[in-house]
């Protein structure tokens, strides 16, 4: 894997980065700047995330939550800030493990698997709740549409629906691209 080490006490970083070759994996860069992390992500493209800080500040859970969002990785922050609103506002903005009683080289493996694991669960949930979202949008618009259809064809909504699945069907259109055409033909 290829690691993006984030840490200004460069002799951290360093047993960070002994770590991470004993596992055979590679730190694309290691450096101190903890105000860039959405700007490194997205030039280097690591598969990872480790930053290592005494406090995660307002800036730095803003970037971090820029990087979620447009760049998505597993981020791992080692702090010793233990206050628990500290803790939820880097969780909220996108950190997958938030580890607090220092650093330890012989746990760093096991500490990367559970941010991958964690990770990879929450872009899971991220991507159903989209999915649900655009459903229920498309929904919303394919019953205005049918609404619509109701009203200017004096029909009831089976023939409403009906009649913009079969225009559908013969466009090989999805249902609310038709659905999308109506309202712009009866809201013009």
């Amino acid at each position: 894997m290829n690691i993006l080490v984030i840490d200004n006490q460069p002799e951290r970083a360093r047993v960070i980065e002994e770590a991470l070759t004993a596992l055979d994996h590679a730190v694309v860069i290691r450096t101190p700047d903890q105000t860039r992390i959405h700007q490194l992500v997205a030039s280097f493209q690591p598969d990872v995330v480790i930053v290592d800080a005494q406090s995660p500040d307002r800036d730095m859970l803003e970037d971090v939550a820029l990087t979620s969002d447009r760049n998505p990785r597993p981020i791992i922050f080692f702090a010793e800030d233990d206050d628990s609103e500290v803790i939820r506002q880097s969780i909220e903005a996108g950190v997958s493990a938030y580890i607090v009683d220092g650093l330890q080289p012989e746990r760093v493996n096991t500490i990367i698997k559970v941010a991958i694991s964690r990770f990879e669960a929450f872009q899971s949930l991220r991507g159903e709740l989209d999915k649900t979202r655009t459903e229920l949008a498309d929904r919303k618009v394919i019953d205005r549409a049918k609404g619509l259809l109701m009203k200017h064809r004096d029909c009831d909504e089976d023939a409403a629906f009906n009649a913009m699945r079969k225009m559908a069907m013969n466009k090989s259109v999805r249902l609310v691209e038709i659905a999308h055409d109506v309202i712009d033909l009866f809201e013009s």
